[in-house]
């Protein structure tokens, strides 16, 4: 989350089908019976699915209006989604009821994507009496990573790990193992792990927030001194990093101008391949206010973008989604 702004405390489908054989029939037992017509194949038949990572790197990608999560907001902030893979589980950082610090994670579920988000439960052992922020975890959800001023680190908010055995296991209690490079004594904000849980993206506020990634070689080792993404870096505060599986496009909040909205906004980069530079970046179109926007998340498949604003008059900060049109 940008730094000036915060304080710790949903696309393809395949309708349609094969038409029936057309087979004629003859009365007259010296017609010959006419040729059945042949079967149209379904996939002539039925639209291509919606390339919506295509459509991020190619620059034509367009959103829906942002709708809120009714049944997820409260009253007070409710900040930084991320959504599993299959998005039928999602993870906020939130301060309603105080249930253990400042602000916690809670976890909702729904059974379908077709369907609203239960109502939030604490997520309690990756909580603390402390503060959490951003979670996110690897595409086999079995590590995970997550923002917290607990006590016990380099001071301010630190990045933390959790693990467990088996997806349906409850998360491990954070510890800091393979992160010793990575903490300052700074505020290091908004730690997102990739896919593969290789590359850790994040947001630290040393010399002024800005974006870098901190990479190892397995999923056993240490993760080493975090490199800042220069060709991302506004000099006025960027946040919020959030990278497609293959790491090709990155999206994430910031302060800089351009994207016809006051108030930090959501920008997005795109790459040829994940060791390439960035492309100049741009602002995810549909989805800015004039209000402050950040904290975004991008569906596995590229098509829904969950983010948070506080553009809802007399609310705090809220989650939202929008869909690639």
């Amino acid at each position: 989350m940008l730094a000036s702004l915060v304080v710790v405390a949903s696309c393809g489908f395949h309708p349609g089908k094969a038409a029936p054989d057309g087979g004629g029939v003859g009365d007259a037992p010296d017609a010959p019976d006419a040729p059945d017509a042949p079967a149209l194949d379904a996939t002539l038949d039925a639209p291509a699915p919606v390339d919506c990572w295509g459509r991020w790197h190619d620059h034509t990608v367009r959103f829906s209006a942002p709708q809120p999560l009714a049944t997820v907001n409260s009253t007070v902030f409710d900040r930084d989604p991320f959504v599993a893979p299959d998005e039928l589980t999602l993870f906020v950082s939130s301060s309603r009821t105080m249930a253990l610090g400042s602000s916690d994670l809670w976890i909702a579920t729904r059974t379908s994507t077709a369907v609203a988000f239960d109502t939030p439960t604490l997520l309690s052992t990756v909580s603390s009496t402390g503060g959490e922020s951003k979670f996110s975890f690897t595409a086999n959800g079995l590590y995970g990573v997550v923002g917290s001023d607990r006590t016990g680190g380099k001071g301010a908010i630190d990045v933390w790990e959790t693990s467990r055995a088996a997806v349906g296991d409850p998360w491990g209690v954070p510890v800091q193992t393979h992160l010793g490079q990575v903490n300052t004594v700074d505020a290091d904000h908004d730690p997102t792990i990739s896919a593969d849980g290789l590359h850790l993206y994040l947001a630290p506020t040393t010399g002024g927030q800005h974006l870098v990634v901190a990479s190892r070689a397995s999923l056993t080792a240490n993760f080493g001194a975090p490199v800042a993404i220069t060709e991302l870096d506004s000099g006025t505060g960027d946040a919020d990093p959030s990278v497609s599986a293959d790491e090709r496009v990155i999206v994430f909040s910031s302060n800089r101008t351009g994207a016809g909205a006051t108030g930090g906004n959501v920008w997005y980069a795109v790459r040829a391949g994940a060791t390439d530079p960035f492309g100049t970046p741009m602002p995810v179109p549909d989805v800015n206010s004039n209000s402050a926007d950040g904290d975004p998340h991008v569906s596995s498949d590229g098509c829904r973008l969950y983010f948070a604003s506080d553009r809802t008059a007399g609310q705090d900060w809220d989650i939202f989604v929008a869909s690639v049109q």
